[in-house]
């Protein structure tokens, strides 16, 4: 009988591959969507729990803690590095970390901050870079594999975030000592430096630098200060401390600070993702009963074209029974068939977009499959089969050709 269902597929293989295609289709789409829409929520989650608070210059909340945290957006400005040197003596203060971003390494983001930022994360080779030691460098695995990066390589930045800046030149080269181990998040993406790298370069970016300037700075500037507290009670206090705390920069001029907590900036970002994935939800929902109407209208077209086949099979002895299991196991392998193409395609999409979502901040990992994928895999599956179970004993009935 299974022989017998490939043989007949193959004689209306034009009708078969247009019903695959059009599950396909809307199917993957479904998988698709759903599962982007998981990896966002679960990323912007993850990263959240990792500080408490981010103090930077009056501005974005939002812009603040995405350029922090998912070296997203430009910084919102910059900030006296005695700002973080306050926080970091703050007897309330368990962890601060300076933040500073500007220059580039092709489209890879360089990040300015010290070792602890990456405290979490692992090398796959070489090691991390030692704090107050300008112009080493530790890079994401995504940018190593990219752009065929090593161990000892020597990187020229460029001015400003994004491709095509000013060159620095050789003087103002990074050197690779570490590469970190592929972590399928925004870690990936980026170049991590001293913050005393930031600061050379930007004052000497025609001069050319010596050892000792490697290990001897003047402080400048960051971009912000991420911290976690020793105290979580005292969380409204240093909030209040620094919020629109007034500090002077390098040229004189008096700035204002933003404290914001990370929680309640991820949880209004959440919220939208959150109203997003319901979306989402609802138009799987949709695509599902497409799908249905769409299998249902071919499935009863090639019924209607197979009762003189069904007549004929009749009339040479073929039990309705084996009429039927022979549609079933039709419908069966074209179902099996769509499912897993429509899975496939949905992988292939995800691999496609990942460097544009990478660009928000959020890593697309093809190998995460959720729960619910599964779901829609097996209902597209059913869904298959279940309009022609009712076709062929409807169409049997109404013939009056059944057992």
């Amino acid at each position: 009988m299974f022989k017998f269902a490939l043989k007949n597929m193959m004689i209306k293989k034009v009708k078969i591959i247009l019903i695959v295609l059009s599950v396909v289709i809307s199917a993957s789409v479904a998988i698709l969507a759903y599962n982007i829409s998981q990896q966002v929520d679960d990323g912007l989650k993850t990263t959240t729990a990792k500080y408490t608070m981010i103090i930077g210059p009056a501005g974005s909340s939002t812009q603040l803690a995405m350029n922090t945290m998912f070296f997203t957006d430009k910084p919102v400005g910059t900030i006296p590095y005695e700002v973080y040197e306050d926080i970091k003596n703050d007897p309330d203060v368990a962890v601060a970390i300076p933040f500073t971003m500007g220059d580039s390494y092709n489209s890879a983001k360089i990040v300015g901050t010290t070792n602890e930022f990456l405290n979490d994360k692992s090398v796959d080779e070489g090691r991390m870079f030692e704090n107050g030691v300008a112009f080493e460098a530790v890079v994401g695995a995504e940018v190593a594999e990219k752009y065929g990066i090593s161990i000892g390589d020597k990187l020229v930045t460029s001015h400003g975030i994004g491709e095509g800046g000013h060159s620095h030149g050789d003087s103002s080269s990074l050197t690779v000592v570490g590469i970190l181990d592929k972590t399928n998040t925004n870690y990936d993406n980026v170049i991590f430096t001293p913050v005393e790298t930031v600061w050379h370069t930007h004052s000497n970016s025609d001069e050319e630098h010596s050892e000792e300037d490697e290990h001897e700075h003047e402080h400048g500037e960051i971009c912000a200060v991420l911290v976690n507290l020793s105290n979580m009670g005292k969380f409204t206090y240093i909030q209040n401390k620094y919020q629109n705390a007034d500090y002077i920069n390098e040229d004189g001029d008096e700035i204002s600070l933003s404290a914001i907590s990370t929680s309640e900036v991820m949880r209004d970002i959440l919220e939208n993702v959150d109203m997003s994935s319901h979306i989402v939800l609802i138009l799987c929902v949709i695509i599902l009963l497409m799908n249905i109407f769409i299998i249902s209208i071919i499935t009863l077209l090639n019924m209607y074209d197979s009762k003189k086949e069904i007549a004929l099979m009749r009339l040479i002895g073929v039990g309705m029974r084996k009429i039927n299991l022979l549609y079933i196991i039709q419908n069966s392998i074209v179902g099996f068939i769509s499912t897993v193409l429509a899975f496939g395609v949905s992988r292939i999409c995800l691999i496609a977009m990942k460097e544009y979502i990478s660009s928000m901040g959020i890593v697309l990992n093809a190998g995460v499959v959720y729960t619910f994928e599964w779901v829609i895999m097996a209902a597209v599956f059913i869904i298959s089969i279940i309009p022609t179970v009712i076709c062929t004993f409807s169409m049997s009935k109404k013939d009056g050709i059944e057992e």
